[in-house]
C-alpha cells in the first residue's frame, strides 16, 4: 500500500548500496523511503567478500560483530599457472584488525543492513518500482508503481538511485554508462570440493584454457569462477558435470565437486558514469559502476559510496553544512571508481587465458615480482581497500602535521593514550573507540606542557594551555557537531606506529564522520581549521537563527 510519509530522502533500491545509504541518513535522524520492485529479499549469495575497510566501517556502526559471526575468514590465497604457485597472497599484512577476507554471501549481509534499518525504525518497501520523476528547485517528484498496478507520487529533496546495473535512474538522468562487455563468458557456481584446498584460502588456476578461481565459503564449499567453460547452454545453468570438466582441464591439484547448490552464467561488463549528481539526484552502486568480480571489490564499493554520501546529505538535510558539500560526493568518489576499474581490468588481463602474451608475462614475471614484502603490503591495502583515500578532495586540507597520515587517507586504528577533553585521568584505547560516525573527531595529539627539546631552539615556546583555549573557543560555533579528544603516545610497541603515523610533535587532526582525514595541521594551525569549518560546516547559532 501506498506509504504517505514525505520522506527527507527517496532511496531506489533495497541492495547492499541502498540499505547503506538508507542507515546512514536513518542514524542521523532523517526519514527516508526505500523501495525496490523485486517482491521480496534474494536468497542467493551472489556477491561473497567482505573487504578489511568496509568491516571497520561497520564496527563504528556497531555492526562488525554480527559479520565476523556469520563470515568465513580467508587469511590468503595461492594464484598458480604451469602446475606450479606464482604468488602467494597474504591477507595477514593488512594493517587493520580485520587482517583477512570475509566470506558471507549477499543475502546474509543484506540481512544484517535491514535489521539494523528496521532498528532504526525503517523497512525496504519490497514490490515498489521506480517508474519515474522529475527534478524541480525544492526536489524531485518520483512516480512509484506499487504491485497492484497502483501509483503514487513522492515529493523529497533527493534521490539515491541505487538499483543496479539497469538503473532506471541512471537512465532517467540520460547518464551514458561508459565502458566495456568482455566477450567471455564465465560460468559460476556454489559448489562442494573435496580435494587438498585448504578452506582457508582461495585458489585461483590460470591456464591457456582460462581462468579458475575456488574462493571458500566455509566447511567444504566454494564459489568457483571459471572463464571460457566447455559449453554453455544459455538456457540453463552450469551442471555439476561441466564445471568438473572445466575444473579438471585447468587445475593440477586433483578434486572432486559435489553438491552444486547455485549456478548460473555470466558476462563481465565494465563500466561507470563520469557523474554521480545531478541536481537532487544521485547515483551509488552498480547504478553508478560495475567491472569485474576480480579483487572482489564490487559491493564494497558500493556500500563505501553509501557512507561517503549518506553524512554529507544528513549534513546539508540538517541545516548543518553548505549544499556545495554534496558535491565533493563526486569529487571523492569517482577517482575511487575509475581506480577500481582499471585495476581489476588489469587483474582480469592477467590471470585470464585470453591474451596470451600478458599471460606468459604474468607466468614468468609474477614470482620475481609479487611475493617480495613490499608488493604484499601495497596489494593487500588495496584489495582490502584501507588504501583507498581522497587525498586530492576538497574537504581535504593539510597544513605541515608531523607523520605519514595525511588529509584524505583513511584513519587506522592505532593505539592511542587518551584523555577525554581536559580530564587529567588517561588510559590507552582503540583509536577506533574515540569515534563516532554521527560527528566529527578532533584529535589534539601530544598538547603537552613541555615542548619536544629537539624543538625548542627552531620553534618558540608554546603556552598550551592558552592554546587549548583559544581551539575550543574556535569551535564553539560547531561544538555539537565535534567530538574533542586530547591524545599522546601509549608506551611499549604501540609507541612506534603511533609516532610513525601521528608524529611526535603537536598536531591538529580532524576526522570525518566516515573516518576520513579532513584536516591535518599542527599547533600553529588554529587559524586554518576555523577556516575548514567555516568553509564546510554551518554553525549551530546561524542555523537556529534561520
Amino acid at each position: 500500500m501506498p506509504n504517505n510519509m514525505n520522506p527527507a530522502v527517496l532511496i531506489a533500491g533495497g541492495g547492499p548500496t541502498g540499505l547503506a545509504a538508507a542507515l546512514e541518513l536513518k542514524r542521523f535522524g532523517l526519514p527516508v523511503r526505500i523501495v525496490d520492485e523485486m517482491e521480496g529479499p534474494a536468497t542467493t549469495s551472489r556477491a561473497l567478500a567482505i573487504q578489511a575497510r568496509t568491516l571497520e566501517e561497520m564496527e563504528l556502526r556497531g555492526l562488525a560483530g554480527e559479520f565476523i559471526r556469520l563470515g568465513h575468514r580467508a587469511v590468503g590465497g595461492d594464484i598458480y599457472g604451469q602446475g606450479k604457485r606464482l604468488i602467494r597472497v597474504d591477507f595477514t599484512k593488512i594493517h587493520s584488525p580485520y587482517n583477512y577476507l570475509l566470506v558471507l554471501a549477499q543475502s546474509e549481509t543484506e540481512r544484517i543492513l535491514r535489521e539494523a534499518l528496521e532498528a532504526e525504525g525503517a523497512a525496504i518497501e519490497w514490490g515498489v518500482k521506480m517508474l519515474a520523476f522529475g527534478q524541480h528547485s525544492s526536489g524531485i517528484t518520483a512516480t512509484l508503481e506499487h504491485t497492484d498496478g497502483s501509483l503514487e507520487k513522492v515529493d523529497a529533496p533527493y534521490l539515491i538511485g541505487a538499483e543496479g546495473a539497469h538503473s532506471v535512474v541512471r537512465e532517467s538522468l540520460g547518464l551514458e554508462f561508459k565502458g566495456k562487455t568482455l566477450d567471455e563468458s564465465f560460468a559460476l557456481g556454489d559448489v562442494h570440493v573435496d580435494g587438498d584446498l585448504p578452506n582457508s584460502d582461495f585458489h585461483i588456476f590460470s591456464s591457456e584454457q582460462g581462468f579458475l578461481g575456488l574462493f571458500p565459503m566455509g566447511g567444504s564449499e566454494f564459489r568457483l569462477v571459471a572463464s571460457y567453460p566447455a559449453s554453455e547452454s544459455a538456457s540453463t545453468p552450469p551442471t555439476l558435470e561441466e564445471l568438473q570438466t572445466v575444473y579438471d582441464q585447468r587445475a593440477h591439484i586433483p578434486a572432486r565437486l559435489r553438491q552444486l547448490t547455485w549456478s548460473s552464467w555470466f558476462h563481465i561488463n565494465s563500466r561507470m558514469v563520469q557523474q554521480l549528481r545531478v541536481g537532487h539526484v544521485f547515483l551509488a552502486g552498480d547504478a553508478a559502476h560495475i567491472h569485474s568480480p576480480a579483487g572482489a571489490q564490487g559491493m564494497n564499493t558500493g556500500i563505501q559510496d553509501a557512507i561517503n554520501l549518506g553524512w554529507k546529505m544528513a549534513l546539508v538535510l540538517a541545516g548543518r553544512a553548505p549544499e556545495n558539500l554534496l558535491d565533493t560526493y563526486e569529487q571523492d568518489r569517482i577517482p575511487v571508481m575509475r581506480s577500481i576499474i582499471s585495476r581489476t581490468e588489469a587483474l582480469t588481463d592477467m590471470v585470464g587465458g585470453g591474451h596470451s602474451m600478458v599471460r606468459t608475462l604474468f607466468v614468468h614475471l609474477a614470482p620475481w615480482i609479487a611475493n617480495a614484502d613490499f608488493v604484499q603490503d601495497v596489494a593487500t591495502a588495496r584489495i582490502s581497500q584501507i588504501a583507498l583515500n581522497y587525498r586530492n578532495s576538497p574537504i581535504s586540507e593539510d597544513h605541515f602535521a608531523e607523520g605519514s597520515l595525511i588529509a584524505g587517507d583513511r584513519v587506522p586504528d592505532l593505539r592511542v593514550l587518551v584523555s577525554k577533553n581536559r580530564s587529567p585521568e588517561s588510559e590507552v584505547r582503540p583509536l577506533f573507540s574515540l569515534l563516532d560516525p554521527s560527528k566529527f573527531t578532533l584529535l589534539l595529539t601530544n598538547f603537552t606542557a613541555v615542548d619536544p627539546p629537539e624543538s625548542r631552539a627552531s620553534r618558540p615556546a608554546v603556552n598550551w594551555e592558552d592554546l587549548k583555549g583559544q581551539i575550543f573557543r574556535s569551535l564553539e560555533p560547531w561544538q555539537d557537531l565535534i567530538d574533542v579528544t586530547f591524545i599522546t603516545s601509549p608506551e611499549g610497541e604501540a609507541a612506534k606506529p603511533f609516532e610513525e603515523i601521528l608524529g611526535a610533535r603537536a598536531s591538529i587532526t580532524l576526522i570525518r564522520p566516515d573516518a576520513y582525514v579532513g584536516f591535518r595541521g599542527n599547533e600553529g594551525s588554529v587559524a586554518q581549521l576555523t577556516q575548514y569549518c567555516s568553509r564546510w560546516l554551518t554553525p549551530e547559532a546561524k542555523q537556529k537563527a534561520a
